[in-house]
């Protein structure tokens, strides 16, 4: 253990020093855009060096043969150095918080460069509008959760350019179809995300009968089969009458938060049976959801913490956490809740002779999602786990560190004394820790 430890070690040290170095390098750019001469006329005509932007709004200039320096210095291309050039000034000008991040090793350079390349349309003020509202996620919260919280501010902090971008993206609709020569084809397409979730659900109501009558083909498979059918309908009967096609039902869950509801401009965010569609705004939802039979569920409370005296976990336990956790409760993990296993936090204790169960031990704040792996690593005993409070999980590794994940953000907590622990009970043979979703979400 002690050799697993050392081992550790240097994977975290080799991290931060690969963290460092990027950030240096971020560093050194700015400073080479700070001293880099300025443009002097020592040619006329069209081979003179220009002022040009060093990037978007509120950036700055530069003279425009800074990226070849740079590209020269770095063994990269022009238009790569001219990419890192704008990214690193853009990032000091127009994302202060994000910058300081940065030079704290809290996040690592391509995220931030990521966050500067989304944002470069907006203005100057609104890009440090998203840069404060991010600035307490960075080293804590997982980079896809900060990436989805990204793209609803840049649709709150600018509704007319996203109308504008999803306009132009509306017009730049396309299929197109590669066949492979082995009597499979690839299908490529960017289509209106309404009819895409016609479709989508579509399918899944195939897959779902599919599944009903057998079917144990992974579940891409089974999509692809289901649109298989749905390009080669059977001929229909001819005496049999022709009644329109009913809507697909669809399984959507839209968040709106207070504040959106207040403001003149709301964001909301869809999620769809098959995934995320993403921040819309609240008067696009209407065309979004037109096309489908909407299904009303009940608004879940999630200060509550029902419970069952049951191994098996009722639809309305699993909806009410899957909300409040909609990714799973392992460190930095972006594992999306829905498709994950629940979890006991408590192994579950069934009943034995002279032992009767204990009650509630089904209930919300003894459960948690994990994804198939993560909930094996619990069950073995490698990791194990505690919820102090609801909604609030520290882990422990076989070596002694330790995190608490609380709301999908991750903080490292001090080591335990020493580094042998003591192994998880969970194995024991009265109790249970393992849930498997059904199969149709795997």
């Amino acid at each position: 253990m002690t050799r697993f430890r050392q081992a550790s070690d240097r994977l975290v040290d080799a991290d931060t020093a690969v963290r460092r170095a990027e950030a240096d390098r971020l560093a050194a750019v700015a400073a080479m855009i700070d001293t880099y001469p300025a443009p002097a006329p020592l040619v006329d005509g069209p081979a003179a060096e220009k002022v040009v932007s060093a990037g978007a709004q509120g950036a700055g200039s530069i003279g425009e043969f800074v990226a070849l320096e740079v590209g020269a210095l770095l063994s990269m291309s022009e238009p790569a150095a001219w990419s890192l050039v704008h990214d690193v000034a853009n990032l000091r000008s127009r994302h202060p918080h994000l910058w300081t991040a940065v030079a704290e090793l809290r996040v690592e350079a391509w995220q931030a460069r990521k966050v500067a390349l989304a944002a470069e349309e907006l203005s100057a003020e609104a890009a440090r509008w998203v840069d404060k509202k991010l600035a307490d996620l960075w080293g804590v919260a997982p980079w896809p959760r900060i990436r989805r919280r990204l793209a609803g501010l840049i649709v709150r902090a600018d509704a007319d350019l996203a109308r504008r971008k999803a306009e132009i993206a509306r017009r730049d609709r396309f299929l197109s179809i590669r066949h492979l020569g082995d009597s499979t084809s690839v299908l490529t397409a960017r289509m209106d995300t309404a009819a895409a979730l016609t479709l989508e659900a579509s399918l899944d109501m195939i897959v779902d009968q599919m599944i009903l009558e057998g079917a144990q083909d992974r579940l891409p498979v089974l999509r692809a089969r289901a649109l298989e059918m749905l390009a080669t309908p059977p001929l229909p009967d001819a005496a049999a009458p022709n009644p329109s096609p009913q809507l697909p039902l669809a399984d959507v869950v839209v968040h709106i938060a207070a504040e959106s509801l207040e403001a003149e401009t709301g964001v909301a965010r869809v999620l769809a049976r098959g995934g995320d569609v993403g921040p819309v705004l609240l008067d696009q939802l209407a065309h979004l959801l037109g096309h489908h039979r909407i299904r009303v569920l009940p608004v879940t409370d999630l200060a509550g913490d029902p419970s069952v005296d049951a191994y098996e976990i009722p639809d309305r336990l699993r909806r009410q956490l899957v909300i409040r956790e909609d990714s799973s409760v392992f460190p930095y993990s972006t594992s999306r809740s829905r498709t994950a296993d629940l979890d006991h936090t408590i192994p579950y204790r069934r009943s034995t002779p002279g032992s009767p169960a204990p009650p509630g031990q089904t209930r919300i704040s003894n459960l948690g999602p994990l994804s198939r792996r993560e909930h094996r690593g619990k069950t073995a005993g490698i990791w194990t786990l505690d919820q102090p409070e609801p909604g609030v999980y520290e882990w422990t590794n076989r070596t002694g560190r330790r995190w608490r994940v609380t709301r999908g953000r991750t903080v490292r907590l001090p080591d335990q004394a020493g580094t042998d622990r003591p192994r998880s009970r969970s194995r024991l043979t009265d109790r249970i820790d393992v849930v498997y979703p059904h199969a149709a979400t795997l």
